[in-house]
């Protein structure tokens, strides 16, 4: 994984009860910095004045992913914060890695990975 946010948080979760190296359903999360639209801190920011109203905003993570894998036929769809599937990212399979990249196109939190 080559990680290109300075501040993030990712990992990928079976779904299925096989690891994630054979697994055919899994979840990518990724988190970074976040906080509520209009949050106000102090000048040393180490005291929070405001906790200011929804919705959060998220820091968009980029990232290049490999998952060394026995399955060739996987593909990764971005989810919303509504669990609406919001578009499917491109990927690669070769050599039992599969890759692919988030952040570019249909930034989110997360991406579920399964069989096509």
């Amino acid at each position: 994984m080559n990680v290109d946010t300075d501040f993030a948080t990712i990992a990928i979760s079976s779904l299925t009860d096989d690891p994630v190296s054979c697994s055919d359903n899994m979840l990518l999360t990724a988190v970074g910095r976040s906080e509520n639209t209009n949050m106000k801190f102090n000048d040393t920011h180490d005291e929070m004045l405001d906790i200011g109203i929804p919705p959060i905003q998220v820091e968009v993570i980029e990232a290049e992913i490999k998952i060394r894998t026995d399955v060739k036929n996987l593909k990764v769809w971005s989810v919303n914060a509504e669990g609406f599937f919001a578009g499917v990212i491109p990927s690669s399979y070769e050599n039992g890695i599969f890759r692919f990249k988030i952040g570019e196109c249909f930034p989110s939190m997360y991406y579920l990975i399964q069989v096509e």
